[in-house]
């Protein structure tokens, strides 16, 4: 492990083939933080396979890992850049994944406006006064 992880500081191909077997667990303890990291780092370095991978795992999420619509696009536009078919075949489905998101989130937000809303100016019926508890 030490040996491959001393390569996978230098070589791209190296530190994609750490994170799939920390993924799969192949020879390591299953890891999917460090598997997604050591992916992040070959994709970074322009590693095709790497940065597919990384937007299909963003685009569909993985265990404690929910779908990032942003990233998925992100990744997916590096990886079609590089002519991989899958990944511009993906990519509609992340930016439309990533239009529906924006748009629950601003939904969320108007939802939460208004609570705050109701939050500050909703009256107590009990209140309290010199004589304890009573009801306005």
């Amino acid at each position: 492990m030490a040996a491959l992880t001393a390569l996978a500081e230098r070589d791209p191909k190296a530190a994609y083939d750490l994170g799939l077997r920390l993924l799969r667990g192949d020879g390591v303890e299953r890891n999917t933080h460090q598997a997604i990291e050591w992916m992040r780092k070959a994709g970074g370095r322009g590693h095709g396979a790497a940065q597919f991978e990384l937007g299909r795992m963003y685009l569909v999420g993985i265990e404690e890992m929910g779908p990032d619509p942003a990233e998925a696009e992100s990744w997916l536009t590096l990886a079609a850049a590089q002519g991989n078919k899958e990944a511009a075949r993906l990519l509609p489905q992340a930016q439309a994944a990533k239009r529906d998101a924006q748009g629950n989130y601003q939904a969320r937000k108007e939802l939460r406006d208004s609570w705050y809303g109701w939050y500050i100016h909703a009256p107590y019926y009990w209140v309290w006064g010199p004589s304890g508890w009573y009801l306005r």
